[in-house]
């Protein structure tokens, strides 16, 4: 007897001779079934081998098995990488292998099986080129790939039956992207509705509700909205905040949240809060109380990418209750970029464990960078901090964004002396109401200049877009001389940069109704009442205390420069500051670590 490719010519061959006895052929049974979400891969994977011993002609017995559990989707070089069909194997089914081992024993100088059947054409594979590619690839070692509802016609597959199995692959292909796109549109419909999908994100609880499908009600499936978790929820807003206002890095931020437990618990299934699970809450838009869906995407090769944010699906109000409003969570999103690395100030830090108080919150006036600090000795053996702009005269980067940038540097017990002076006048003196109501009307004329500038800008922008779009229109007006490509092709051209201008007009316009709409906010001065008179209370406070209070009020510093030794101090009064200023008269030992108050309110002044 020949090798068992040859053994299916010879047969073949014989076929018609009907005296001659058949001789055995032996056969590789190949299946499939997808995950275990929707169906019993048991049932489907027994169903398709008895389909397949059915079918085999006389003479014809089964080689071997060979079967994987996974999406019929994936490439033939991505199959048989899971592991899903160990409990199958286990309970009795017999497998020689998945997909993969069945081509590598196809290449084999002694093959098993000289022939391949599956129950349909598609469970070899889900779209035509991969089907056609496993195809391909048994025909170039003489195996030839049957299946179960095709005639079991011996001799080879002839015309009609090609273009029947080419029409399944083809169908097979287009009801596969079909339930796809429809998959994806009930799950945008799903999330329109308010439903979540998957585990709720920290910070909320899942309210399940009946599902609104009454046979499906029955079987006992539910649907999820969130509702606020009251104990992880604070914890969320504590977080943006700390990210947003406090300026701190997530290494700082994650300190702090382990040094609290019983404060900030920590999300189910970890010991302890880490860099990964803060970008997580940072990075989440369904804090805002949207529900969004399609932040990614699988690509073809079957890597999950990330969406813009433009693409994503938010609902047109919210739809559960929000923890953080989206103004918030977008400024988050470039807060980033714009922060630095910005380490928690209250944390030891230098030699010894000293600490800079005043760490990221000074800047410098020329470059607007953050300046850092410096542990120096004098000669007397006194020991000073001071901050010093990262400007580097000898980087030609440096040189070339601020040519007239000299050495800027300030003691830290100055800067301190300065912010006492302004606390003790602005914030907690008696005559702050006053200064307060002399600054206000300053803070209103700053807006309304900015608002002018870039009400101005915008509509010079208009103006060189209708300039561009006139100079267009006058060019397609001139005859064009039939038959001439490269006088059709210059006006395509045209007619696509005008399309362009039209989509830069569209959005410069809604860019200066929005500026033109644009208002401050409003202050409240009532805020500064419920503050306490206590004067000289930062001077002589020990350091925690001080850096407990620059807390509170989001005080930042911008250091001028060394000319003129001038410093803008920029201090916000919120509806919880009033409460944290009580609380740390009360205690000295309390710090800047309590659970997050009300959200930030508006800024209440500006001290130049």
């Amino acid at each position: 007897m020949g090798t068992p490719a040859q053994t299916v010519m010879t047969l073949a061959a014989s076929a018609r001779q009907a005296t001659a006895p058949a001789e055995p052929v032996p056969v590789a049974i190949l299946a499939r079934t997808s995950t275990l979400q929707l169906q019993d891969p048991m049932a489907s994977l027994s169903r398709q081998i008895r389909s397949c011993q059915a079918w085999l002609p006389a003479g014809w017995y089964v080689a071997g098995h060979y079967w994987d559990i996974e999406s019929g989707g994936l490439d033939l070089e991505q199959r048989s990488q899971g592991d899903g069909y160990r409990q199958f194997e286990a309970a009795g089914l017999p497998r020689d292998g998945g997909l993969a081992d069945l081509l590598t024993e196809a290449q084999a100088p002694v093959l098993r099986f000289a022939a391949v059947v599956c129950e349909d054409i598609e469970r070899s594979a889900r779209d035509t080129f991969n089907a056609l590619k496993l195809e391909k690839a048994l025909s170039r070692e003489g195996i030839p790939l049957f299946a179960t509802d095709e005639p079991a016609a011996i001799e080879g597959a002839n015309a009609t039956t090609v273009l029947v199995r080419r029409v399944k692959q083809g169908v097979a292909e287009w009801y596969s992207i079909q339930l796809k796109e429809k998959c994806w549109k009930g799950l945008q419909e799903h999330s329109l509705a308010g439903y979540n999908i998957g585990t709720p994100p920290y910070g909320y609880l899942a309210d399940r509700i009946g599902h609104p499908a009454p046979a499906k009600a029955a079987q006992g499936r539910t649907k999820t909205r969130l509702v606020l978790d009251p104990d992880r929820a604070p914890v969320v807003e504590q977080i943006y905040t700390w990210w947003t206002v406090n300026r701190l890095s997530i290494a700082a931020i994650v300190t702090r949240l382990n040094a609290s437990p019983a404060a900030y618990p920590v999300p189910g299934g970890r010991e302890a809060w880490n860099k990964a699970g803060v970008v997580k809450i940072l990075a989440n838009p369904k804090y805002t109380g949207h529900m969004v869906f399609g932040r990614r995407r699988k690509t073809p090769d079957g890597r999950t990418r990330p969406l813009p944010p433009d693409q994503w699906l938010w609902t047109p109000v919210p739809v559960h209750p929000a923890i953080i409003d989206r103004p918030a969570w977008e400024k988050a999103q470039k807060a980033g970029a714009a922060r630095g690395n910005v380490q928690d100030p209250g944390m030891p830090t230098g030699r010894q464990g000293r600490r800079y108080l005043l760490r990221s919150l000074i800047r410098c006036r020329a470059c607007r960078r953050r300046m850092c600090g410096r542990w120096r000795t004098s000669s007397t053996g006194a020991v000073y901090v001071y901050y010093r702009c990262p400007h580097d005269p000898h980087n030609a980067r440096h040189i070339a964004a601020h040519p007239d940038h000299g050495p800027v540097s300030v003691r830290e017990d100055i800067m301190l002396a300065g912010l006492s002076q302004f606390l003790d006048q602005y914030v907690f003196g008696h005559d702050r109401a006053a200064l307060l109501a002399d600054l206000l009307p300053a803070t209103d004329a700053e807006h309304a200049a900015r608002q002018a500038k870039d009400t101005a800008r915008l509509r010079t922008e208009l103006a060189r877009i209708d300039t561009a779009e006139r100079a267009l229109i006058t060019e397609l007006e001139q005859p064009a001389e039939p038959g001439d490509p490269a006088a059709q092709a210059y006006r395509a051209r045209i007619r696509e940069r005008f399309t362009e201008l039209y989509a830069q007009r569209t959005t410069t316009e809604a860019s200066l109704a929005a500026a033109q709409a644009a208002t401050p906010a409003d202050d409240d001065p009532a805020l500064l009442d419920a503050l306490p008179y206590a004067a000289d209370i930062f001077q002589d406070a020990p350091d925690r205390i001080q850096q407990a209070i620059l807390a509170a009020f989001q005080v930042q510093a911008l250091y001028y420069n060394n000319d003129d030794n001038q410093v803008t101090i920029r201090a916000t009064i919120t509806t919880g500051t009033p409460r944290a200023v009580a609380a740390l008269l009360a205690d000295p030992r309390t710090d800047d670590d309590s659970p997050a108050g009300p959200r930030p309110a508006q800024t209440l002044f500006h001290i130049w």
